[in-house]
């Protein structure tokens, strides 16, 4: 009896202080949001009463504690991993900390264990030197694991996914173990060490646990924790709607509650899972049908802007007979000063002047990410990249500007045995002449490091190229590296950086340091060699956003610029610049809808399965369009929205950009797939 009065004084108390905190929260804001205000203090209180009961219930085998700790220790420190790494990701993702966010974490702790618990009562039902290698076996590979999936989470805000190892090689591995640096690396070997001297195991007993009912304790604890959760959202997510009331608040909530999913997700199997399905793909090859767009997609496509009314098509003039892009590798377009008080002045000088004095686009988006990815939508105008689909007759620019005559040349920075670039970009893409660091090599280039040759090495070569062929025609592509996460590459010494720059606490504010020295040398340099003409266009940009974590979740501090598809810059360079005389640098572009407009530039038709517009012609509703992991993201001056492609239920706007996106993807395969 005295043990409910205690509980019962508990509740109160915990109310009422649950009560007070959410008052304190609220009580400032004119009108008070009562319901808001509830809602904080009863999902608060609800926690309070969860986590009193998993203390309870510790209580009450309180005995056995210890002997189960010491039996089961890998799996302690499994668990342990666990909360140190969901701790972070709460924090990261800024999670609330209500009812649902702690029935995610318990039941996200069990997923977690779960293999390696059930490994270890395997081995104290058969002990044996075997049992015991496949339960080190299974611990130490969750454990490196998780670690690893912690790392992928804090550069890009989510799991392991098949993109991973769509561009897993050792010339991946090599950039990355380079950029890591020596003592970060000692301090990996560290903790696989400690990994290892942290397997300990009991030895052998007489009095064996009940395996089958141990089983069935798991499997009861599993299922409850997880029903438990899944019903406890599901009851959340119907008061916000109902109750709440305001859009903007169950549209967050959607988000939440896909963050909270994340804490939830058995990061082994998801790993392992993502390494042998390519389950980034939108459909199976062979479920692909085409399907007309309904009427109701016509309307809100409209209404987005995506479709629009046949209009006639201007005739075509030529303004220029050679186009340089200079493509930085993840670079936001917050990373200039001029966008981005977060980066010092002295670290963006020459960029920042650019902007203010070039043609440029304030909203311009990556279409998709990673490297591939981003380049399909730059050279194909298309937002999903398919590496099984034949790519020989798809159009592309570079297929565009050599049936016209002109040279399609791309350099890149790494080996071109990367993914097999040196076979699979020509392919793709369709460039007669691709160069990589092989090539810069045999061309007497030294110095390179990591993910291969830098940034003034690779200009120095652009350079050269467009004297060799100053009376070619030619699309240059010059694909650079340096910026490449999780920490850039900077070449310049530390006592010539400006004192704002060489102290800053970010590698990335020196790396962009270092992008804004060699791009104002190449075009110190090209002035010097007469290179920068009236028919010669330079364009500057990035090859896409960075991924959604470390540095970058620091440094660009607007949520609404840092989604999986993000902001990247856009300046176009030159002595002749009247071609951009009217355009509207505030527009939202992305990059589908560069490879329209440079054609256009050249005097060259944009191919017809181009996605992408010419953004240098006027339209009434100009928006930007990207594609990542199975999402869809719109961008228009006033509207934005993410649409979760595989949600069964949606609002009108998702569905309808959702059949959009499939049905294009749907006719591109159905016409080059055969």
């Amino acid at each position: 009896m005295r043990k409910r009065y205690w509980l019962l004084a508990f509740a109160v108390i915990a109310f009422a202080a649950e009560y007070f905190l959410s008052w304190q929260f609220y009580r400032s804001i004119v009108p008070f949001p009562e319901m808001e205000f509830w809602y904080t203090a009863v999902s608060s209180f609800l926690r309070d009463l969860l986590l009193l009961g998993v203390a309870g219930l510790l209580y009450l085998r309180r005995t056995r504690i210890r002997d189960r700790v010491k039996r089961y220790f890998p799996v302690v420190v499994s668990g342990v991993l666990y909360l140190g790494v969901t701790g972070f990701m709460v924090n990261q993702l800024r999670l609330d900390g209500g009812v649902v966010t702690a029935l995610a974490i318990l039941a996200g702790l069990n997923n977690n264990i779960l293999v390696v618990l059930v490994t270890a009562m395997c081995y104290h039902k058969w002990v044996g030197r075997t049992m015991k290698t496949v339960y080190f076996a299974v611990y130490f590979l969750s454990a490196v694991i998780m670690i690893f999936d912690a790392f992928y989470f804090w550069q890009t805000s989510m799991h392991v996914q098949s993109v991973l190892f769509a561009n897993l090689n050792i010339y991946a591995v090599e950039g990355v173990l380079t950029s890591l640096g020596a003592f970060k690396l000692a301090l990996i070997g560290a903790g696989l060490v400690a990994l290892v001297l942290l397997f300990r195991v009991n030895k052998p007993t007489k009095k064996k646990p009940n395996f089958v009912w141990s089983l069935l304790c798991v499997a009861a604890f599993s299922l409850i924790l997880n029903l438990g959760y899944m019903l406890m959202g599901h009851l959340n997510a119907y008061v916000m709607k109902e109750y709440m009331g305001m859009w903007t608040e169950v549209e967050s909530e959607k988000t939440r509650e896909s963050y909270r999913d994340m804490l939830l997700t058995p990061v082994n199997v998801n790993f392992l899972g993502k390494m042998m399905f390519d389950t980034d793909k939108i459909v199976s090859r062979s479920h692909i049908e085409q399907r007309p767009l309904t009427v109701k997609d016509e309307q809100v496509l409209q209404e987005l802007g995506i479709l629009r009314p046949d209009e006639q098509q201007p005739q075509l003039k030529v303004h220029y007979d050679r186009i340089v892009m200079l493509v930085l590798e993840s670079v936001h377009r917050d990373y200039m000063h001029y966008y981005n008080e977060n980066i010092p002045a002295e670290a963006t000088p020459y960029l920042d002047k650019l902007l203010e004095n070039n043609p440029h686009l304030d909203h311009y988006y990556s279409s998709a990410v990673p490297t591939t990815q981003g380049l399909n939508a730059t050279f194909r105008s298309h937002l999903i990249y398919d590496a099984d689909l034949p790519g020989d007759g798809q159009p592309s620019i570079f297929r565009s500007v050599q049936q016209a005559g002109w040279r399609g040349i791309f350099m890149n920075a790494s080996s071109h045995y990367y993914n097999n670039e040196l076979h699979e970009y020509p392919t793709q893409f369709g460039m007669s002449e691709y160069y990589a660091k092989e090539y810069l090599e045999d061309a007497g280039y030294t110095g390179a490091s990591g993910w291969g040759y830098h940034n003034d090495v690779l200009y120095e070569e652009a350079l050269n190229l467009l004297e060799k062929g100053k009376n070619d025609k030619m699309l240059l592509v010059v694909k650079t590296l340096d910026m490449h996460q999780p920490y850039p590459y900077y070449g310049t010494a530390y006592a010539d950086m400006p004192e704002s720059v060489r102290d800053n606490k970010y590698v990335t504010v020196r790396g962009m340091y270092w992008v804004n020295l060699t791009i104002e040398n190449f075009f110190k340099e090209a002035e010097r060699r007469g290179l920068m003409d009236e028919r010669t266009l330079f364009v500057i940009t990035s090859d896409h956003n960075p991924h959604s974590g470390g540095e970058y979740m620091e440094l660009v501090t607007d949520e609404r610029s840092r989604r999986s598809i993000a902001p990247i810059p856009l300046i176009f360079v030159g002595k002749n610049l009247a071609p951009f005389a009217l355009l509207d640098e505030e527009q939202f572009a992305s990059q589908i809808d560069l490879a329209p407009t440079l054609l256009a530039l050249a005097g060259i038709d944009k191919p017809d399965e181009f996605m992408g517009r010419d953004f240098l012609r006027y339209v009434d509703l100009p928006y930007a369009l990207g594609y990542f992991g199975g999402k869809a993201y719109y961008y228009n001056d006033g509207f934005a929205f993410e649409d979760k492609m595989d949600e069964p239920q949606q609002d009108r706007y998702c569905d309808a950009l959702t059949n959009y996106i499939i049905h294009e993807y749907a006719e591109r395969h159905l016409k080059y797939g055969q």
